[in-house]
């Protein structure tokens, strides 16, 4: 358990952040930084869609590909380099800061769950090496 909350306060300071950028001309920056074989990546599919056709309207040909920021390994395992440079959407940037700060909460219950005695907060895991001690 995050005993501080400083999970908490760097998640909403994010999302605060994310929202204050909202209409500052990130998407119309993007469009006109890239170049013939450029790669976009994207969250979501209509974004990908509506910048891959704004893209199309400048004259320039980009690859645009939808990828959860959860699993951002696929783009290395699932995709071929791109001609150009690979670029991520902004939206596809503050998920993926948002999954590694709520990660890293993930990860702070479980240091403290393994690493405690068999208190409240090792319950879980006593039970789970009790039910596996019945079966050796």
């Amino acid at each position: 358990m995050d005993h501080f909350g400083i999970g908490a306060a760097f998640q909403a300071m994010a999302r605060i952040y994310h929202h204050s950028g909202r209409r500052s001309g990130r998407t119309t920056s993007l469009v006109e930084s890239v170049k013939d074989g450029d790669r976009i990546v994207f969250a979501d599919p209509r974004e990908a869609e509506r910048v891959k056709r704004l893209c199309r309207d400048r004259g320039v040909t980009v690859a645009c590909i939808v990828i959860d920021p959860r699993y951002s390994e696929r783009l290395i395992g699932d995709h071929a380099p791109s001609d150009g440079r690979t670029i991520f959407d902004h939206s596809w940037v503050e998920q993926f800061y948002l999954v590694a700060i709520e990660q890293a909460a993930i990860d702070i219950d479980h240091l403290e769950r393994e690493t405690s005695g068999f208190g409240a907060a090792h319950r879980e895991t006593r039970r789970r090496y009790e039910e596996v001690a019945k079966w050796r």
